[in-house]
């Protein structure tokens, strides 16, 4: 046999022994794989990691669930078929509702609604007034000493800003419709009328002194609350009048103490 030849036949078994060599450390690594606890898929780790991740927020801020929201006046039908008070979308259909979110900072919250109409039933205001609303309570330490950013759908449409000091009262039986001060705007947009049906957006948060309404993204309502407001401390809520909505209310994701000064 030639040099050239015996070292063709050289290579290639080394070749050949090379790859059993391989072979062998693939299935080794396979059996040891195989007494090891499976891998999850992407999909069943997926499933996990949307169990564990925290409700979804919008804006920074998380919606309110039932067991969260504390209704003082009226009723709240929960939406949801889960758990009733774990549900975050609710419906009104009675004249007159309010509610808090008591362990809320008083200072920002959005409520996202849907207008269905007038109640079947229509109850005047303690004035007197009758109105179709929808709105926003921030620091309201009790149904006498708060806050108001109300949407009036009507008689007429537009954002009305309020306060209502009574420190004496803390009962809205004891105080009435008494106390109240229209907070003057620096800044203010008209609005549409509403027609049934339509989804809407009210967004109200405090900065210091300054007051600022959004209505679906648009900043509509901006000014400076008076020092009798500001020394108000409390929750932030919402209040119907006259008025059939489904509703989301969203308040800032972590929750602290009421006071602010």
């Amino acid at each position: 046999m030639s040099d050239a030849r015996q070292r063709r036949w050289v290579a290639l078994g080394t070749s050949g022994v090379l790859m059993l060599w391989a072979g062998g450390l693939l299935l080794s690594h396979g059996a040891c794989n195989s007494a090891r606890k499976p891998m999850d898929s992407p999909a069943s780790s997926s499933k996990r990691a949307l169990r564990s991740d925290p409700p979804p927020t919008k804006n920074g801020l998380a919606p309110v669930t039932r067991r969260q929201l504390h209704v003082t006046e009226g009723q709240v039908v929960n939406l949801q078929e889960e758990d009733e008070q774990d549900g975050t979308r609710f419906a009104i259909e009675g004249p007159r509702q309010r509610a808090v979110v008591p362990e809320t900072t008083g200072d920002e919250a959005e409520l996202r609604f849907t207008w269905l109409g007038a109640t079947s039933e229509v109850i005047p205001l303690a004035s007197g007034r009758q109105r179709e609303q929808v709105g926003l309570k921030l620091r309201a330490r009790d149904g006498c000493n708060l806050i108001y950013a109300m949407w009036r759908i009507a008689p007429s449409a537009g954002i009305v800003v309020q306060f209502k000091s009574n420190p004496d009262d803390h009962e809205s039986s004891a105080c009435g419709n008494a106390g109240y001060t229209t907070v003057r705007p620096r800044f203010m947009e008209p609005l549409d009328r509403l027609s049934p049906g339509e989804s809407h957006v009210l967004r109200a948060r405090i900065d210091a002194n300054v007051l600022t309404v959004y209505a679906d993204g648009l900043r509509v309502w901006e000014g400076l609350l008076p020092p009798d407001a500001l020394r108000l401390e409390g929750p932030v809520g919402m209040r119907t009048d006259n008025a059939r909505v489904r509703f989301e209310l969203l308040v800032p994701q972590a929750a602290g103490p009421t006071s602010h000064l």
